[in-house]
């Protein structure tokens, strides 16, 4: 009898110890995982705020010069450069959109649940596709030189206001320092600057054919 209670008794105690093996393990890698989502958070910031201010740049030289440079000179590959910005502002947007519409299922094993990295966002977001049409107007530029056409300044001149507008969200590296716990946020307000900015200009981005077919010099 004694001695069922003392196997009894050490049994528990494994058990007891497994478990928190167990449970600090799950901690652990839960720990991991929210590490995981900083770091790239904190990328991701870079990188968005990056491409929005060089966008910025070389929108201005464009107009200033009235064509696009692609070779390697003072004012830069200019198509390839505008090309993998809207590239990368694509990815992010998408990631962190797919990120938010599985994050109901994911929250329920971290830790400290963290604040969603998107609020009101959806699958009837403009701001994903609007930046897949402004990369196709800059896709394979493979000469040295496009002329800006006056229909092509015109869709630039619109980019440029729309990209200012991205601009004074995520502010320049000087004058706005932003972090991680912004982040929701910013994604909330660059889709809701998306959205006034085709109200408030009267275009239906779905049906507009000007928004819809993206202009390329390289197909004039």
């Amino acid at each position: 009898m004694i001695l069922k209670k003392q196997l009894l008794l050490i049994g528990c105690c494994i058990g007891l110890v497994f478990l928190i093996v167990l449970t600090y393990s799950q901690y652990k890698e839960k720990r991991m995982y929210e590490q995981y989502l900083t770091m790239n958070v904190r990328q991701d910031l870079v990188d968005l705020k990056s491409a929005i201010i060089n966008n910025d740049i070389l929108f201005n030289r464009i107009l200033k010069n009235e064509k696009i440079t692609n070779e390697m000179v003072e004012d830069g590959e200019q198509g390839n450069q505008l090309y993998y910005n809207f590239t990368d502002m694509t990815q992010i947007m998408d990631k962190y959109n797919l990120m938010n519409l599985s994050f109901t299922e994911e929250a329920n094993w971290l830790v400290k649940t963290p604040a969603l990295f998107t609020n009101d966002l959806g699958l009837d977001d403009i701001l994903p596709p609007t930046l897949h049409r402004m990369r196709m107007t800059f896709e394979r530029l493979d000469v040295t030189s496009y002329p800006v056409t006056t229909e092509l300044k015109a869709r630039i001149e619109e980019y440029q206001q729309l990209n200012h507008r991205w601009l004074n969200i995520v502010g320049d590296f000087e004058s706005k320092e932003t972090n991680k716990n912004d982040w929701p946020q910013i994604l909330n307000d660059l889709e809701q600057e998306t959205q006034n900015y085709f109200q408030e200009n009267n275009v239906d981005f779905v049906d507009d054919d000007v928004w819809r077919e993206a202009l390329n010099p390289r197909y004039e």
